[in-house]
């Protein structure tokens, strides 16, 4: 079983830290792709904020840390998981 960690309680300094580790950043609320535009959740179609960002395992899918989308991306993608 996967083991999701939260990154809720992570400074969001640390978090710009990982973002721009994957290939991405913020611009202090929303995080942004290596173009500067925002990420949007594939699952809700809203801009994904720094404050509820979730990167799961084995990925560098960024989505809003919310039920429905972790739900969803868990369906999408189980047989990698």
């Amino acid at each position: 079983m996967v083991q999701i960690i939260s990154l809720k309680d992570v400074p969001q300094n640390s978090k710009i830290r990982l973002l721009h580790e994957l290939g991405f950043s913020s611009d202090g609320i929303y995080v942004l792709d290596n173009l500067g535009q925002k990420v949007y959740d594939k699952y809700t179609d809203e801009p994904v904020k720094i404050s509820n960002m979730a990167i799961l395992p084995g990925s560098t899918i960024i989505i809003d840390d919310n039920p429905f989308s972790i739900i969803s991306y868990l369906e999408e993608y189980s047989d990698g998981i």
